[in-house]
């Protein structure tokens, strides 16, 4: 497929915004948008969901032309199960229909993302699959964040690694489809570098493809968050690096998604092709026209 991109509070925009939003994404040239449907965000503190943001997206990507790449789960909502989340699954589905994939969760190897273990989140992935495969969509595992282990008392961090190790020690089986990963060019004391250097986030690849051989795993991946925070780093050297980095992205995966379109309050900087008022942050936007 060609590169899609992200644009993750699509539910949070006011209608007019909603539409301004995908009308430039369709018109730079994107196919696919990959986008929060929050469950924790969207429910009050009954545990209902406000399914109404969801409906508008929907129909706002449908307008564009745009093909949907829900992730589903996000955050959890003050009340919650195994089952709720199926209810939560199923509406979703029932909204954007038989699609080519869903997304389940969001780096769920992080604390802030967190639904428990990675043995807990393999009941709720089971809990979600069967719905999803039952339209012939596709099941993507929740992309991974690019960090090493560490844990503060009791919040935890996995690393991609560790995490999946412990998700097939839990039973894990034909669960899903692909993996999702985010393969940011960090370092392990998150610093942005040239990914030539293959720093943590890239060189986390090879270490996940030496344990998915050990347990004959062959599934491929969804890399579903690519980029760059230009508060870290200039649009130059983001260009530069993104460039660089997208031949070996292609090279391990056919499903790649750029984060983010536009920068975005809450999604921890500054990563998007436009800036918060629309504007293009040159040169990496033209950089990316390339890449498509």
């Amino acid at each position: 497929m060609a590169v899609g991109v992200n644009q993750s509070n699509l539910c949070q925009l006011a209608p007019a915004d909603l539409d301004r939003v995908c009308k430039d994404i369709a018109a730079y040239g994107f196919e696919s948008v990959r986008f929060a449907v929050d469950w924790g965000n969207l429910s009050n503190f009954a545990g209902q969901v406000n399914y109404g943001p969801v409906h508008r997206v929907a129909a706002a990507l449908n307008k564009h032309g745009l093909e949907p790449l829900p992730v589903l789960g996000i955050h959890h909502p003050f009340i919650y199960s195994t089952n709720t989340f199926a209810d939560f699954v199923q509406r979703c589905v029932s909204i954007f229909g038989p699609i080519p994939a869903y997304e389940v969760w969001n780096e769920p190897n992080l604390w802030g993302f967190t639904v428990g273990t990675p043995a807990r989140f393999l009941t709720y992935l089971r809990a979600a699959a069967p719905i999803i495969r039952e339209t012939g969509a596709a099941v993507i595992h929740g992309g991974l964040a690019a960090y090493p282990d560490h844990r503060v008392f009791w919040l935890r961090n996995y690393s991609p690694v560790t995490w999946l190790k412990e998700l097939y020690a839990a039973g894990e089986r034909n669960d899903y489809d692909l993996l999702g990963y985010h393969p940011y060019s960090l370092t392990t004391a998150e610093k942005w570098v040239d990914p030539d250097s293959r720093p943590f986030g890239i060189a986390q690849i090879d270490a996940l493809n030496t344990l998915r051989y050990q347990h004959g795993d062959a599934r491929p991946y969804a890399f579903t968050e690519i980029g760059y925070d230009t508060t870290k780093i200039d649009a130059t050297t983001a260009a530069k690096y993104l460039t660089a980095q997208m031949p070996s992205m292609r090279a391990s995966s056919n499903h790649n998604w750029l984060f983010c379109w536009r920068d975005t309050v809450g999604d921890g900087g500054k990563y998007g092709l436009v800036a918060a008022n629309n504007g293009p942050k040159l040169p990496l936007y033209n950089s990316v026209r390339g890449l498509l």
